[in-house]
């Protein structure tokens, strides 16, 4: 098993749409082979920082997510409206 923490800043008025967006990710995700569960957060003291931890089978189930049109095509939409990219981390229990 393994937890993928994404970390997202949103530009200014874009939060909206950044959430359509998300919602939609997370609907294509369900249907990935692997996935367990995600969580979206926001900062308190910063609505505009995102975290999404999502828990994987396994670190290969996450590459093919990371890697397919269903991710990458909702991520044409969601890195416009990104302040800078997303930072992906990949964690394993110890």
């Amino acid at each position: 098993m393994v937890r993928v923490m994404i970390e997202r800043r949103v530009a200014e008025g874009m939060v909206e749409p950044y959430q359509r967006s998300v919602r939609e990710m997370r609907h294509e995700a369900l249907r990935h082979e692997g996935y367990i569960s995600g969580e979206t957060l926001r900062e308190v003291a910063d609505p505009r920082h995102y975290v999404i931890i999502s828990t994987w089978s396994d670190p290969v189930a996450w590459e093919r997510w990371a890697a397919s049109e269903a991710r990458q095509r909702v991520m044409r939409r969601i890195a416009p409206l990104l302040e800078e990219p997303e930072k992906v981390t990949v964690f394993e229990p110890v």
